[in-house]
């Protein structure tokens, strides 16, 4: 949760984190509301990603503020971004991808 605000370092460190789990195999970044800029987080994941090399899927989520904005932010980046306009079809994806990453990068001893 990013509360009202989220810096790109914020967004950084949080996939620094969540990636510190091996067992990650998908990232759902949903943001939903007024208070938050979805271009603000649009270009908050695309630069964190971007720093990371982020390997695991990424999906993204976003409704709220200058979400046509963000969206398209999201879109022209040419990362491996996957974008939903609903929690359900995100939510769907996540599983499809984080299936897809299990099949191709975890080892089968």
């Amino acid at each position: 949760d990013v509360g009202g605000s989220a810096t790109v370092d914020q967004v950084r460190e949080g996939f620094k984190i969540i990636l510190q789990d091996r067992r990650v195999e998908a990232i759902l970044v949903n943001i939903f509301g007024g208070i938050m800029k979805c271009d603000v987080i649009a270009q908050g994941v695309i630069e964190a990603s971007g720093e990371i090399n982020l390997q695991r899927p990424l999906i993204v989520r976003l409704e709220g503020t200058r979400v046509e904005e963000g969206r398209a932010l999201l879109k022209q980046s040419k990362l491996k971004i996957i974008s939903c306009s609903t929690i359900e079809a995100a939510a769907k994806s996540a599983v499809l991808e984080a299936n897809k990453y299990r099949k191709t990068h975890v080892d089968s001893h």
